[in-house]
């Protein structure tokens, strides 16, 4: 019998849901202070669970604690984006033949309408919503893989990737050119050429690598 979860649980997952969104959509930047007091008052709880909900994001390498200053947003190192990209780079060269195989119809018609929707959202400059659409766009291909053991190991880096993947997003330009890439994708998926979709998928991944050393200076 599962234990019932108690209000200040609920409060927990509240104050970790707002704050992990803050950081992963830019809201707050890495290196940024974290001011619980403001947080606690935005969501009407008090400080106590959205220090919990921090420890947690220290846990997950998201936040760090800093003697002076308290919590802040971690500033990734060199060394780890190279090693999320090298990462992304390699396990989507795994799914790139699954993906060919065992798409559904149904799932080329969703990537197409994640890909009007982005290009809704770039027309208003709606940064929060083309993110989400890029993230999305990746888990349908991850799901369409039809593999219950990749999109489980994938998945527990999804977050990483869309906190990676936003900054990237944040330079000049990346926005329409990712939304570019994500048709040339689908029309390789089309033709069910596997090789070439690998190779894209690979460029595609550089490219958005090339776009987050050009925000080095703000984030990092």
């Amino acid at each position: 019998m599962s234990k019932p979860t108690s209000n200040k649980d609920t409060l927990r997952v509240k104050a970790y849901k707002d704050i992990k969104s803050k950081i992963i959509f830019l809201q707050l930047k890495p290196g940024e202070k974290i001011f619980e007091n403001e947080i606690a008052q935005d969501l009407k709880i008090s400080r106590t669970p959205v220090r919990e909900a921090l420890l947690i994001l220290e846990n997950e390498k998201l936040v760090e604690c800093d003697g002076r200053l308290g919590f802040v947003v971690r500033k990734l190192k060199t060394k780890e984006i190279e090693e999320y990209f090298s990462i992304r780079k390699a396990f989507e060269a795994f799914a790139a033949p699954f993906i060919i195989e065992r798409i559904t119809a149904s799932e080329i018609e969703e990537l197409k309408k994640n890909i009007t929707e982005a290009q809704d959202y770039l027309k208003i400059n709606d940064f929060n919503n083309i993110v989400r659409c890029e993230t999305k766009f990746h888990e349908i291909l991850w799901r369409a893989t039809k593999s219950e053991i990749f999109f489980q190991i994938i998945s527990g880096l999804s977050d990483k990737f869309q906190w990676i993947r936003a900054i990237a997003l944040s330079a000049q330009g990346a926005c329409r050119e990712s939304i570019d890439d994500h048709k040339k994708i689908i029309t390789l998926i089309e033709k069910k050429d596997s090789d070439k979709l690998k190779r894209f998928i690979a460029l595609h991944i550089e490219r958005s690598r090339k776009k987050y050393a050009l925000t080095q200076g703000l984030y990092m």
